[in-house]
Parts: structure tokens; sequence; C-alpha cells
């Protein structure tokens, strides 16, 4: 029973069976070697890095941490165990990614301020502003209750899906935008990633106007692979023109050539989505 319960401390998985004693060892098993090692290598090195990435570390896990010690409490607040399916609930894992953002923009600026590239680190740190107000702010949407359908569990909005892809689309945007060299160009990328990142987060909205049902898997991954490829093209497109705004081809046939790829590639997605849609009604 002692190594059983030894493991369980270690990998505290099972949070409602361990004391509160168990669980500050839990979070001291994970802090203190850490530390010794940061303290040998500060020694070593004669520089203080080490123990500035210690503290990082353990802001970087600070809400799992505070998970540990408060499980009781945030399971009173929201509702951490879905009814529905094995995990969490999509509201507390909406609430989990956010309070983990704070830890890591603080992670970012550090370690890009010590590498001398701090506006690298503002341009990624930007990115979670979006995904992270979406997130915290839209319960209505992101929730177990958009996995029901009548008496059917459906896939519903799930907020990980969403989120990570709306902050992976802003990291990928405004890297890209801060490259070009025409301020008018950095300028209408950032705002178009801006865009994409506020569609990724707004699925709702899509299932209304769409043909397909966006809570289903199919349907998800329809809409988010459509997002993907049409912000990908955008973002090359403004990446081949980079270097100098009088460089875009504004001529008759340029113009006509953007027109009919665009046209096919509208033409695919519709085709791609009937599909989809008569795959669901099946």
């Amino acid at each position: 029973m002692g190594y059983l319960r030894i493991s369980k401390i270690i990998l505290p998985l099972d949070i409602k069976s361990l004391s509160m004693m168990e669980r500050i060892c839990s979070i001291l098993i994970y802090t203190v070697p850490p530390l010794l090692l940061a303290i040998l290598t500060c020694i070593n090195l004669n520089n203080y890095f080490s123990i500035v990435m210690w503290i990082l570390y353990c802001i970087l896990f600070s809400p799992w941490f505070y998970y540990l010690l408060k499980y009781e409490r945030l399971e009173k607040k929201y509702k951490i165990m879905s009814d529905i399916r094995f995990g969490n609930t999509y509201e507390f894992l909406s609430k989990l990614m956010v309070f983990s953002v704070p830890g890591i923009i603080i992670t970012i600026i550090t370690i890009t301020y010590f590498l001398n590239q701090l506006n690298l680190g503002i341009i990624i740190s930007s990115a979670f502003i979006v995904p992270s107000y979406a997130l915290y702010f839209r319960n209505d949407v992101f929730n177990d209750e958009s996995c029901i359908e009548g008496e059917e569990i459906i896939f519903g909005y799930i907020p990980t899906w969403y989120g990570l892809l709306s902050l992976a689309v802003g990291i990928y945007g405004y890297f890209n935008a801060f490259k070009l060299s025409s301020l008018t160009m950095t300028m209408t990328l950032g705002l178009i990633t801006l865009i994409f990142q506020i569609l990724f987060v707004v699925p709702d909205k899509f299932n209304r106007i769409l043909s397909f049902e966006v809570r289903r898997k199919k349907g998800c991954i329809l809409l988010l692979i459509s997002l993907i490829t049409l912000f990908f093209i955008i973002s090359m497109i403004f990446s081949s023109h980079g270097v100098n705004f009088n460089n875009i081809d504004l001529s008759f046939e340029s113009i006509i050539m953007k027109v009919i790829t665009w046209s096919i590639a509208i033409i695919l997605a519709i085709l791609f989505a009937r599909k989809i849609k008569d795959m669901n009604q099946k």
C-alpha cells in the first residue's frame, strides 16, 4: 500500500484521494529537485540564469499547483469532470487553458529578452489574446451542452481544437507580418490574422450559416481545414509580395488568374462541404 500511495503522490491524477499534505509533497517533488539543480548550476557558472529558469518553471506550472491545492474549491465553482465523456468538461478545459496563459507569456517574454529577441516575444505573446478572451468569456459556446443533440452525444465545440488553432494562426500570421518590409503590408496582414483568429473561436456563428453541422466531428474538421487553407493562401500571397508593396502585380492578366484560382478553390470547398453533408445524412 505504501508504494501505491507514493506512486499516487508522484503522479497525482486522482487528486480527491490525496490529503492536503500529500498534495504539498507532490508539489515539492516537482519543485525542490529542480531548485537544487538550479542552485548548483548557478554556483558553477557564476550567473543567475538557472535560477531565473527555475522561477519561470514554477510560474509556468503554477496553475497545476493551484489545481492540486484548491481542487475541491474549483470543483464547486466549475464542473471539472464531464458526465457525458471521459475527462474534463469543455468549460473547465477552457478555463484551465486560459489560466496557463499568463505564465506562458511571462516565460516567452523573459526567454526572448535573454536571447535579445524581445520584439519576437511580444509578437508571439500577442497571439494569445484572442483565444484567451474567447475561451474565458464564451461559456455559452465552449461547454458540454454543445455536445448534446436530442438524445445523441456529438463532438461539440471542443475548446482545445479551436483555441489552439486560433493561437497557431496568430503566431504564424503576426510573425510573418513583422517580417514584411512595408508598413502597409504589415498592418494589413496583421489585421487579416486578427480576423482569422476571431473566426476560429466563433464556430457557433458558422453553424448558423453553413449547410452542415459544425458540432459534429466531420463538420468541425471541414470548417477548420477550410479556414486554415484560406488563411495560409492569403498569408503566402502577402509573403510573396512582402519585399516591396510596389511589386504586387495588378495587371488584368494577374487579376484574372487570381479570380480563376480563388473561384476554383471556392467551388472545391463547396463540393467538399456537400460531400461531408451527404456523409452525415447517411
